[in-house]
Protein backbone atom coordinates (compact mmCIF):
# COMPACT_ATOMS: atom_id res chain seq x y z
CA UNK A 1 0.00 0.00 0.00
CA UNK A 2 1.11 3.87 -0.61
CA UNK A 3 -0.33 6.21 1.32
CA UNK A 4 -0.23 9.44 -0.11
CA UNK A 5 -0.48 12.94 2.12
CA UNK A 6 -3.87 13.00 3.69
CA UNK A 7 -5.40 15.73 5.11
CA UNK A 8 -7.94 14.51 7.24
CA UNK A 9 -10.82 16.52 8.96
CA UNK A 10 -11.70 15.73 12.60
CA UNK A 11 -15.05 15.05 11.97
CA UNK A 12 -13.75 12.64 8.86
CA UNK A 13 -11.58 10.61 11.30
CA UNK A 14 -14.43 10.61 13.77
CA UNK A 15 -16.85 9.13 11.30
CA UNK A 16 -14.34 6.44 9.83
CA UNK A 17 -13.44 5.66 13.39
CA UNK A 18 -17.36 4.89 14.05
CA UNK A 19 -17.67 2.95 10.73
CA UNK A 20 -14.94 0.57 11.78
CA UNK A 21 -16.21 0.84 15.57
CA UNK A 22 -20.09 0.07 14.34
CA UNK A 23 -18.58 -3.18 11.62
CA UNK A 24 -16.15 -4.88 14.38
CA UNK A 25 -19.17 -4.60 16.92
CA UNK A 26 -21.56 -6.71 14.40
CA UNK A 27 -18.47 -8.88 13.70
CA UNK A 28 -18.80 -7.82 9.83
CA UNK A 29 -16.21 -6.91 7.44
CA UNK A 30 -15.69 -3.71 5.62
CA UNK A 31 -13.08 -2.36 3.00
CA UNK A 32 -10.73 0.40 3.74
CA UNK A 33 -9.30 2.62 1.45
CA UNK A 34 -5.72 1.83 2.35
CA UNK A 35 -6.60 -1.88 2.66
CA UNK A 36 -5.19 -2.76 -0.98
CA UNK A 37 -8.50 -4.01 -1.56
CA UNK A 38 -8.70 -6.60 0.91
CA UNK A 39 -11.58 -7.45 3.72
CA UNK A 40 -10.31 -6.90 7.03
CA UNK A 41 -11.96 -8.63 9.72
CA UNK A 42 -11.86 -6.40 13.05
CA UNK A 43 -12.19 -8.57 15.91
CA UNK A 44 -10.55 -9.15 18.77
CA UNK A 45 -6.71 -8.20 18.97
CA UNK A 46 -6.03 -9.42 15.42
CA UNK A 47 -3.80 -6.70 13.30
CA UNK A 48 -4.93 -3.92 12.68
CA UNK A 49 -5.26 -2.45 9.22
CA UNK A 50 -2.95 0.03 8.04
CA UNK A 51 -5.03 3.31 7.09
CA UNK A 52 -7.03 2.75 10.46
CA UNK A 53 -3.79 3.10 12.59
CA UNK A 54 -3.46 6.17 10.69
CA UNK A 55 -6.41 7.13 11.47
CA UNK A 56 -6.11 6.09 15.05
CA UNK A 57 -2.73 7.58 15.10
CA UNK A 58 -4.25 11.34 13.94
CA UNK A 59 -7.37 10.83 16.04
CA UNK A 60 -4.94 10.69 18.94
CA UNK A 61 -2.85 13.21 17.77
CA UNK A 62 -5.39 15.88 17.88
CA UNK A 63 -7.07 14.77 21.23
CA UNK A 64 -2.91 15.84 22.18
CA UNK A 65 -2.38 12.54 22.88
CA UNK A 66 0.62 12.38 21.19
CA UNK A 67 1.88 9.41 23.14
CA UNK A 68 -0.53 6.87 21.95
CA UNK A 69 -0.37 8.51 18.52
CA UNK A 70 3.19 7.79 18.02
CA UNK A 71 2.91 4.13 19.42
CA UNK A 72 0.08 3.72 16.54
CA UNK A 73 2.52 5.53 13.83
CA UNK A 74 5.56 3.69 15.02
CA UNK A 75 3.78 0.52 14.54
CA UNK A 76 3.25 1.73 10.82
CA UNK A 77 6.71 2.91 9.89
CA UNK A 78 7.53 -0.75 11.08
CA UNK A 79 5.11 -1.94 8.57
CA UNK A 80 5.30 0.69 5.54
CA UNK A 81 9.04 2.13 6.35
CA UNK A 82 8.97 3.69 2.71
CA UNK A 83 6.09 5.86 3.50
CA UNK A 84 7.42 9.51 4.36
CA UNK A 85 4.74 10.70 6.01
CA UNK A 86 3.87 8.90 8.98
CA UNK A 87 7.47 10.27 9.63
CA UNK A 88 6.04 13.69 9.65
CA UNK A 89 3.02 13.27 11.82
CA UNK A 90 5.69 11.31 13.86
CA UNK A 91 7.88 14.61 13.72
CA UNK A 92 4.45 16.83 14.62
CA UNK A 93 3.66 14.68 17.95
CA UNK A 94 7.56 15.22 18.93
CA UNK A 95 7.27 19.05 18.78
CA UNK A 96 4.01 18.84 20.50
CA UNK A 97 6.06 17.29 23.08
CA UNK A 98 8.67 19.24 23.22
CA UNK A 99 11.01 17.06 21.87
CA UNK A 100 12.64 19.10 18.96
CA UNK A 101 15.88 17.17 17.84
CA UNK A 102 13.81 14.39 17.49
CA UNK A 103 11.15 15.88 15.57
CA UNK A 104 14.07 17.57 13.45
CA UNK A 105 15.29 14.13 12.68
CA UNK A 106 12.08 12.73 12.06
CA UNK A 107 11.39 15.38 9.30
CA UNK A 108 14.40 14.91 7.84
CA UNK A 109 13.93 11.08 7.47
CA UNK A 110 10.44 12.18 5.86
CA UNK A 111 11.81 14.45 3.35
CA UNK A 112 14.88 11.82 2.20
CA UNK A 113 12.09 9.25 1.79
CA UNK A 114 9.59 11.71 -0.03
CA UNK A 115 11.52 15.02 -0.82
CA UNK A 116 7.34 16.12 -2.40
CA UNK A 117 6.38 16.40 1.15
CA UNK A 118 6.72 20.46 1.15
CA UNK A 119 4.34 20.30 4.11
CA UNK A 120 7.04 18.52 5.83
CA UNK A 121 9.50 20.75 4.79
CA UNK A 122 7.81 23.89 6.22
CA UNK A 123 7.41 22.36 9.25
CA UNK A 124 11.15 21.42 9.20
CA UNK A 125 12.01 25.03 8.37
CA UNK A 126 9.30 26.29 11.34
CA UNK A 127 11.47 23.96 13.70
CA UNK A 128 14.66 25.11 12.75
CA UNK A 129 13.16 29.16 13.78
CA UNK A 130 12.37 27.34 17.03
CA UNK A 131 15.46 25.58 17.72
CA UNK A 132 17.43 29.37 16.45
CA UNK A 133 18.83 27.53 13.53
CA UNK A 134 18.49 30.41 11.09
CA UNK A 135 20.42 29.65 8.28
CA UNK A 136 18.90 25.95 7.75
CA UNK A 137 15.39 27.52 8.47
CA UNK A 138 16.44 29.84 5.74
CA UNK A 139 17.61 26.98 3.39
CA UNK A 140 14.50 24.73 4.11
CA UNK A 141 11.56 27.82 3.79
CA UNK A 142 13.39 28.93 0.47
CA UNK A 143 13.09 25.27 -0.92
CA UNK A 144 9.06 25.32 -0.23
CA UNK A 145 8.98 28.52 -1.83
CA UNK A 146 10.35 27.75 -5.02
CA UNK A 147 8.10 24.83 -5.16
CA UNK A 148 5.42 26.34 -3.94
CA UNK A 149 6.10 30.31 -4.79
CA UNK A 150 2.15 31.44 -3.29
CA UNK A 151 3.00 29.84 -0.40
CA UNK A 152 2.23 32.51 2.71
CA UNK A 153 3.25 30.82 5.50
CA UNK A 154 6.55 29.57 3.84
CA UNK A 155 6.66 33.56 3.35
CA UNK A 156 5.78 34.75 6.72
CA UNK A 157 8.49 31.99 8.59
CA UNK A 158 11.20 33.35 6.01
CA UNK A 159 10.66 36.70 6.93
CA UNK A 160 11.15 35.97 10.90
CA UNK A 161 14.11 34.14 10.01
CA UNK A 162 15.37 36.98 8.04
CA UNK A 163 14.33 39.23 11.08
CA UNK A 164 16.07 36.56 13.56
CA UNK A 165 19.51 37.42 11.51
CA UNK A 166 18.44 41.02 11.67
CA UNK A 167 18.93 40.92 8.19
CA UNK A 168 16.42 43.23 7.45
CA UNK A 169 16.42 44.34 3.87
CA UNK A 170 16.01 40.54 3.36
CA UNK A 171 12.93 40.09 5.61
CA UNK A 172 11.48 43.01 3.72
CA UNK A 173 12.20 41.59 0.47
CA UNK A 174 10.81 38.20 2.06
CA UNK A 175 7.41 40.35 1.97
CA UNK A 176 7.44 42.12 -1.16
CA UNK A 177 8.34 38.44 -2.77
CA UNK A 178 5.09 37.49 -1.33
CA UNK A 179 3.17 40.46 -2.38
CA UNK A 180 4.44 39.78 -5.63
CA UNK A 181 2.45 36.37 -5.90
CA UNK A 182 -0.19 37.98 -4.19
CA UNK A 183 -0.71 41.42 -4.37
CA UNK A 184 -3.68 41.33 -2.11
CA UNK A 185 -1.63 39.91 1.05
CA UNK A 186 -2.83 42.87 3.39
CA UNK A 187 -0.36 40.78 6.29
CA UNK A 188 2.76 40.74 4.00
CA UNK A 189 2.14 45.29 4.12
CA UNK A 190 1.74 44.73 7.70
CA UNK A 191 4.97 42.89 8.12
CA UNK A 192 6.73 45.56 5.82
CA UNK A 193 4.99 48.42 8.43
CA UNK A 194 6.04 47.06 11.53
CA UNK A 195 10.31 45.67 9.79
CA UNK A 196 10.31 49.93 8.60
CA UNK A 197 8.83 51.05 12.35
CA UNK A 198 10.69 48.53 14.82
CA UNK A 199 13.89 47.63 13.31
CA UNK A 200 14.80 50.59 11.11
CA UNK A 201 13.05 53.32 12.82
CA UNK A 202 11.43 54.85 9.37
CA UNK A 203 8.16 56.14 10.13
CA UNK A 204 6.91 57.41 7.05
CA UNK A 205 7.55 53.82 5.13
CA UNK A 206 5.95 52.54 7.64
CA UNK A 207 2.61 54.17 7.90
CA UNK A 208 2.86 53.70 3.94
CA UNK A 209 3.01 50.30 4.31
CA UNK A 210 -0.19 50.18 6.74
CA UNK A 211 -2.30 52.11 4.58
CA UNK A 212 -1.37 49.46 1.34
CA UNK A 213 -3.03 46.71 4.00
CA UNK A 214 -5.49 48.92 5.13
CA UNK A 215 -6.32 49.31 1.19
CA UNK A 216 -6.73 45.78 1.07
CA UNK A 217 -8.65 44.92 4.70
CA UNK A 218 -10.22 48.25 5.88
CA UNK A 219 -11.20 46.57 9.25
CA UNK A 220 -8.06 45.31 10.23
CA UNK A 221 -8.02 46.45 13.66
CA UNK A 222 -4.52 45.23 14.29
CA UNK A 223 -3.17 47.50 11.03
CA UNK A 224 -5.05 50.39 12.66
CA UNK A 225 -3.53 49.94 16.09
CA UNK A 226 0.16 49.95 14.35
CA UNK A 227 -0.77 53.37 12.75
CA UNK A 228 -2.60 54.71 15.75
CA UNK A 229 0.62 53.49 17.74
CA UNK A 230 2.86 55.28 15.37
CA UNK A 231 1.37 58.47 15.78
CA UNK A 232 1.24 58.15 19.31
CA UNK A 233 5.04 57.65 19.61
CA UNK A 234 5.69 60.55 17.38
CA UNK A 235 4.02 63.01 19.60
CA UNK A 236 0.68 63.58 16.86
CA UNK A 237 -2.05 63.06 19.79
CA UNK A 238 -4.23 64.45 17.80
CA UNK A 239 -3.70 61.96 14.16
CA UNK A 240 -3.62 58.99 17.05
CA UNK A 241 -6.78 59.88 18.52
CA UNK A 242 -8.70 60.44 14.84
CA UNK A 243 -7.04 57.01 14.32
CA UNK A 244 -8.39 55.30 17.41
CA UNK A 245 -11.86 56.51 17.09
CA UNK A 246 -11.71 55.26 13.25
CA UNK A 247 -11.34 51.88 15.33
CA UNK A 248 -14.16 52.50 17.99
CA UNK A 249 -16.31 52.65 14.60
CA UNK A 250 -15.51 49.57 13.83
CA UNK A 251 -15.48 47.42 17.39
CA UNK A 252 -17.61 49.71 19.28
CA UNK A 253 -17.19 47.52 22.46
CA UNK A 254 -13.59 47.05 22.63
CA UNK A 255 -12.63 48.26 25.74
CA UNK A 256 -9.03 48.55 24.81
CA UNK A 257 -9.24 51.03 21.99
CA UNK A 258 -11.95 53.47 24.23
CA UNK A 259 -8.90 53.73 27.19
CA UNK A 260 -6.92 54.85 24.65
CA UNK A 261 -8.73 57.57 23.44
CA UNK A 262 -9.78 58.60 27.12
CA UNK A 263 -5.70 58.42 27.74
CA UNK A 264 -5.62 60.68 24.86
CA UNK A 265 -8.11 63.13 25.57
CA UNK A 266 -6.23 63.02 28.89
CA UNK A 267 -2.72 64.27 27.31
CA UNK A 268 -4.48 66.91 24.93
CA UNK A 269 -5.97 68.71 28.58
CA UNK A 270 -9.44 67.48 27.45
CA UNK A 271 -10.13 66.21 30.56
CA UNK A 272 -13.66 66.55 30.71
CA UNK A 273 -13.90 64.15 27.62
CA UNK A 274 -11.53 61.97 29.39
CA UNK A 275 -13.89 61.97 32.23
CA UNK A 276 -17.11 61.38 29.99
CA UNK A 277 -15.26 57.89 27.75
CA UNK A 278 -13.82 56.54 31.59
CA UNK A 279 -17.64 56.88 32.38
CA UNK A 280 -18.73 55.04 29.39
CA UNK A 281 -16.19 51.97 30.10
CA UNK A 282 -16.99 52.03 33.85
CA UNK A 283 -21.09 51.76 32.65
CA UNK A 284 -20.19 48.29 30.97
CA UNK A 285 -17.32 47.14 33.26
CA UNK A 286 -18.25 48.46 36.53
CA UNK A 287 -16.26 46.09 38.69
CA UNK A 288 -12.75 47.80 36.37
CA UNK A 289 -10.35 49.54 39.39
CA UNK A 290 -8.09 50.54 36.55
CA UNK A 291 -10.98 53.20 35.38
CA UNK A 292 -12.06 53.78 39.01
CA UNK A 293 -8.06 54.90 39.45
CA UNK A 294 -8.39 57.09 36.17
CA UNK A 295 -11.52 58.83 37.02
CA UNK A 296 -10.04 59.83 40.44
CA UNK A 297 -7.46 61.25 38.49
CA UNK A 298 -9.73 63.15 36.33
CA UNK A 299 -11.56 64.32 38.42
CA UNK A 300 -8.63 65.68 40.81
CA UNK A 301 -7.31 67.34 37.06
CA UNK A 302 -10.19 69.56 36.87
CA UNK A 303 -11.02 70.50 40.84
CA UNK A 304 -13.50 67.85 41.31
CA UNK A 305 -12.64 67.13 44.62
CA UNK A 306 -15.93 65.32 45.88
CA UNK A 307 -15.68 63.80 43.17
CA UNK A 308 -12.36 62.59 43.24
CA UNK A 309 -12.67 61.45 46.43
CA UNK A 310 -15.52 59.02 45.76
CA UNK A 311 -13.42 57.52 43.13
CA UNK A 312 -10.41 57.03 44.79
CA UNK A 313 -12.62 55.21 47.67
CA UNK A 314 -14.01 53.02 45.51
CA UNK A 315 -10.69 51.23 44.51
CA UNK A 316 -10.58 48.34 46.77
CA UNK A 317 -7.66 47.08 49.20
CA UNK A 318 -6.59 44.03 46.57
CA UNK A 319 -6.38 46.48 43.77
CA UNK A 320 -2.68 47.21 41.98
CA UNK A 321 -4.23 50.99 42.53
CA UNK A 322 -5.34 50.84 45.89
CA UNK A 323 -2.06 52.42 47.20
CA UNK A 324 -1.97 55.49 44.64
CA UNK A 325 -5.50 56.05 45.19
CA UNK A 326 -5.46 56.21 49.14
CA UNK A 327 -2.02 58.65 48.77
CA UNK A 328 -4.11 60.83 46.62
CA UNK A 329 -7.10 60.90 48.62
CA UNK A 330 -4.58 61.95 51.78
CA UNK A 331 -3.05 64.67 49.50
CA UNK A 332 -6.47 66.22 48.63
CA UNK A 333 -7.93 66.21 52.58
CA UNK A 334 -4.63 67.94 53.15
CA UNK A 335 -4.84 70.29 50.59
CA UNK A 336 -8.29 71.50 51.45
CA UNK A 337 -7.23 71.63 55.51
CA UNK A 338 -9.28 67.99 56.04
CA UNK A 339 -6.31 66.69 58.24
CA UNK A 340 -8.19 64.51 60.79
CA UNK A 341 -9.84 63.07 57.47
CA UNK A 342 -6.59 62.53 55.87
CA UNK A 343 -5.46 60.43 58.82
CA UNK A 344 -8.18 58.41 59.33
CA UNK A 345 -7.96 57.75 55.16
CA UNK A 346 -4.38 56.57 55.88
CA UNK A 347 -5.08 54.35 58.65
CA UNK A 348 -7.85 52.66 57.29
CA UNK A 349 -5.04 51.90 54.45
CA UNK A 350 -2.26 50.65 56.77
CA UNK A 351 -4.98 48.90 58.59
CA UNK A 352 -6.03 46.85 54.93
CA UNK A 353 -2.45 47.32 53.80
CA UNK A 354 0.23 46.84 56.30
CA UNK A 355 3.11 45.68 54.66
CA UNK A 356 3.03 48.71 52.37
CA UNK A 357 5.52 50.75 53.66
CA UNK A 358 4.27 53.73 51.88
CA UNK A 359 1.02 54.04 54.56
CA UNK A 360 2.95 54.22 57.50
CA UNK A 361 5.09 57.12 55.97
CA UNK A 362 2.66 58.76 55.12
CA UNK A 363 0.44 58.48 58.25
CA UNK A 364 3.43 59.75 60.53
CA UNK A 365 4.26 62.32 58.00
CA UNK A 366 0.35 63.62 58.40
CA UNK A 367 0.23 63.41 62.31
CA UNK A 368 4.17 65.32 62.41
CA UNK A 369 2.45 67.76 60.31
CA UNK A 370 -0.43 67.93 62.93
CA UNK A 371 1.91 68.19 65.91
CA UNK A 372 1.40 64.69 67.05
CA UNK A 373 4.94 63.58 67.08
CA UNK A 374 4.60 60.83 69.92
CA UNK A 375 1.52 59.51 67.09
CA UNK A 376 4.24 59.78 64.31
CA UNK A 377 6.94 58.00 66.13
CA UNK A 378 3.67 55.37 67.05
CA UNK A 379 3.12 54.88 63.56
CA UNK A 380 6.45 54.48 62.12
CA UNK A 381 7.11 51.90 65.24
CA UNK A 382 3.99 49.92 64.38
CA UNK A 383 5.20 49.70 60.35
CA UNK A 384 8.48 48.52 61.67
CA UNK A 385 6.72 45.68 63.00
CA UNK A 386 4.90 44.91 59.73
CA UNK A 387 7.63 45.40 57.98
CA UNK A 388 11.01 44.36 59.88
CA UNK A 389 14.34 45.91 58.44
CA UNK A 390 12.74 48.74 56.35
CA UNK A 391 15.54 51.14 55.56
CA UNK A 392 13.32 54.23 55.01
CA UNK A 393 11.01 54.00 58.24
CA UNK A 394 13.50 53.18 60.18
CA UNK A 395 15.62 56.45 59.31
CA UNK A 396 12.09 58.42 59.34
CA UNK A 397 11.71 57.22 63.19
CA UNK A 398 15.17 58.39 63.73
CA UNK A 399 14.18 61.77 62.68
CA UNK A 400 11.37 62.03 64.32
CA UNK A 401 13.02 60.87 67.58
CA UNK A 402 15.26 63.94 67.09
CA UNK A 403 12.31 66.00 66.77
CA UNK A 404 10.66 64.60 70.08
CA UNK A 405 14.33 65.02 71.46
CA UNK A 406 15.02 61.73 72.22
CA UNK A 407 18.80 61.94 71.41
CA UNK A 408 19.61 58.24 71.97
CA UNK A 409 16.82 56.86 70.14
CA UNK A 410 17.17 58.49 67.35
CA UNK A 411 20.48 57.38 67.43
CA UNK A 412 20.12 53.91 67.65
CA UNK A 413 17.42 53.84 64.69
CA UNK A 414 20.05 55.48 62.62
CA UNK A 415 22.35 52.46 63.47
CA UNK A 416 20.11 50.55 62.64
CA UNK A 417 19.67 52.16 59.34
CA UNK A 418 23.31 51.29 58.64
CA UNK A 419 22.86 47.71 59.46
CA UNK A 420 20.19 47.78 57.25
CA UNK A 421 22.75 49.32 54.50
CA UNK A 422 26.02 50.07 55.53
CA UNK A 423 25.75 52.45 52.51
CA UNK A 424 23.05 55.14 53.37
CA UNK A 425 24.74 58.41 53.44
CA UNK A 426 21.93 59.88 55.12
CA UNK A 427 22.11 58.24 58.67
CA UNK A 428 26.11 58.32 58.47
CA UNK A 429 26.04 62.07 58.02
CA UNK A 430 23.02 62.54 60.84
CA UNK A 431 25.17 60.62 63.22
CA UNK A 432 28.42 62.07 62.31
CA UNK A 433 26.87 65.76 62.53
CA UNK A 434 24.75 65.36 65.80
CA UNK A 435 28.16 63.70 67.66
CA UNK A 436 29.73 67.40 66.47
CA UNK A 437 26.90 69.23 67.75
CA UNK A 438 27.35 68.19 70.97
CA UNK A 439 31.23 67.78 70.47
CA UNK A 440 31.84 64.32 71.36
CA UNK A 441 33.05 61.61 69.45
CA UNK A 442 34.75 63.99 66.95
CA UNK A 443 36.95 61.05 65.42
CA UNK A 444 34.10 58.69 64.80
CA UNK A 445 32.00 62.21 63.59
CA UNK A 446 35.17 62.96 61.37
CA UNK A 447 34.71 58.93 60.09
CA UNK A 448 30.95 58.96 59.55
CA UNK A 449 31.00 62.12 57.73
CA UNK A 450 34.14 61.39 55.55
CA UNK A 451 32.61 57.88 54.70
CA UNK A 452 28.79 59.54 54.21
CA UNK A 453 31.02 62.62 51.40
CA UNK A 454 32.23 59.68 49.35
CA UNK A 455 28.90 58.38 48.68
CA UNK A 456 27.52 61.47 47.96
CA UNK A 457 29.73 64.15 47.09
CA UNK A 458 28.05 66.61 45.16
CA UNK A 459 25.80 66.80 48.53
CA UNK A 460 26.43 70.31 50.05
CA UNK A 461 24.50 69.31 53.59
CA UNK A 462 27.47 66.30 53.93
CA UNK A 463 29.81 68.70 53.26
CA UNK A 464 28.62 71.49 55.78
CA UNK A 465 28.63 68.49 58.32
CA UNK A 466 32.36 67.67 57.78
CA UNK A 467 33.60 71.43 58.18
CA UNK A 468 31.72 71.90 61.44
CA UNK A 469 33.48 68.66 62.42
CA UNK A 470 36.97 69.92 61.66
CA UNK A 471 35.43 73.29 63.35
CA UNK A 472 34.88 71.42 66.07
CA UNK A 473 38.16 69.42 66.59
CA UNK A 474 39.94 72.86 65.60
CA UNK A 475 40.73 72.72 62.06
CA UNK A 476 40.12 76.23 61.08
CA UNK A 477 41.34 76.33 57.48
CA UNK A 478 39.44 72.38 56.66
CA UNK A 479 36.46 73.76 57.95
CA UNK A 480 36.30 76.76 55.80
CA UNK A 481 37.18 74.47 52.90
CA UNK A 482 34.06 72.24 53.13
CA UNK A 483 31.81 75.04 54.42
CA UNK A 484 32.67 77.24 51.56
CA UNK A 485 32.12 73.69 49.07
CA UNK A 486 28.70 73.63 51.33
CA UNK A 487 27.81 77.17 50.33
CA UNK A 488 28.67 76.50 46.33
CA UNK A 489 26.20 73.38 46.58
CA UNK A 490 23.56 74.49 48.58
CA UNK A 491 23.61 78.53 47.83
CA UNK A 492 21.39 80.20 50.36
CA UNK A 493 21.34 77.75 53.15
CA UNK A 494 21.04 79.31 56.24
CA UNK A 495 22.63 76.76 58.37
CA UNK A 496 25.82 76.83 55.92
CA UNK A 497 26.07 80.62 56.32
CA UNK A 498 25.47 80.53 60.10
CA UNK A 499 28.83 77.89 60.21
CA UNK A 500 30.51 79.81 57.92
CA UNK A 501 30.09 83.08 60.29
CA UNK A 502 31.18 81.08 63.69
CA UNK A 503 34.20 79.61 61.81
CA UNK A 504 35.18 83.48 60.76
CA UNK A 505 34.29 84.66 64.56
CA UNK A 506 36.82 81.68 65.67
CA UNK A 507 39.27 83.14 63.35
CA UNK A 508 39.02 86.69 64.83
CA UNK A 509 37.33 88.15 61.64
CA UNK A 510 34.20 89.41 63.87
CA UNK A 511 32.72 91.98 60.78
CA UNK A 512 33.14 89.28 57.91
CA UNK A 513 31.43 86.74 60.52
CA UNK A 514 28.65 89.25 61.35
CA UNK A 515 27.84 89.81 57.81
CA UNK A 516 27.56 85.82 57.64
CA UNK A 517 25.15 85.66 60.29
CA UNK A 518 23.10 88.77 59.15
CA UNK A 519 22.59 86.56 55.60
CA UNK A 520 21.56 83.51 57.90
CA UNK A 521 18.99 85.40 59.68
CA UNK A 522 17.38 86.74 57.06
CA UNK A 523 17.06 83.86 54.74
CA UNK A 524 16.46 81.42 57.88
CA UNK A 525 12.98 83.56 58.35
CA UNK A 526 11.85 83.33 54.51
CA UNK A 527 11.99 79.71 55.30
CA UNK A 528 8.42 77.83 55.90
CA UNK A 529 10.25 75.02 57.35
CA UNK A 530 12.08 77.47 59.66
CA UNK A 531 13.23 76.55 62.81
CA UNK A 532 12.62 78.32 65.34
CA UNK A 533 14.95 77.78 68.11
CA UNK A 534 17.66 77.96 65.29
CA UNK A 535 16.82 81.45 64.07
CA UNK A 536 16.59 82.62 67.95
CA UNK A 537 19.99 81.16 68.07
CA UNK A 538 21.51 83.04 65.22
CA UNK A 539 19.36 86.05 66.70
CA UNK A 540 21.18 85.92 69.58
CA UNK A 541 24.59 85.74 67.94
CA UNK A 542 24.40 88.79 66.36
CA UNK A 543 22.55 90.89 69.02
CA UNK A 544 26.04 89.84 71.13
CA UNK A 545 28.38 90.34 68.11
CA UNK A 546 27.32 93.53 67.69
CA UNK A 547 27.58 94.96 71.22
CA UNK A 548 30.85 94.03 71.04
CA UNK A 549 31.69 95.44 68.10
CA UNK A 550 30.01 98.86 69.57
CA UNK A 551 32.45 98.99 72.36
CA UNK A 552 35.81 100.43 72.26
Amino acid sequence: MVLQKRSLSLALIVALLCLAACSAKEGASVKTPGARGKAVKLEGKEKEDPYLQFIKASLFSLNEESKRSNAELKKLIEEEPEIGYHRFLLAQNYAIEGLLPQAISSCIEALELDPRLTEARLFLGKLYLARDMYPEAIRELNAVIRVEPKNEEAYLQLCRAYLAEKEFSRAIGAMRGLIRVNPDSSIAYYYMGSIYYQHLKQPERALAAFRSALEIDPNNITVHHAVAEIYLAEKQLPKALNKYEEVARIEPEDVSTQLRIALIYYEMKRHREAIEVFERILARNPDADKIVFYLGTLHESVKQDESALDRFAQVPPNSTYYRDARVHMAQILRDQERGDEAVMAIREAAAAKPKVPEFHELLAALLEEQGDLAGAAAALEHGRKEIPKNERLTFMQGIVYERLEQREPALAAMREVLRINPQNASALNYIGYSYAERGENLEEALEYVQRALLIRPDDGYIADSLGWVYFKMGDSESAMKYLTMANRLVPGEPTVLYHIGEVLLGMGKRAEALGFFRRSLELGEKKKSRDEKEIEKVRQRIEDLEGDLQRP
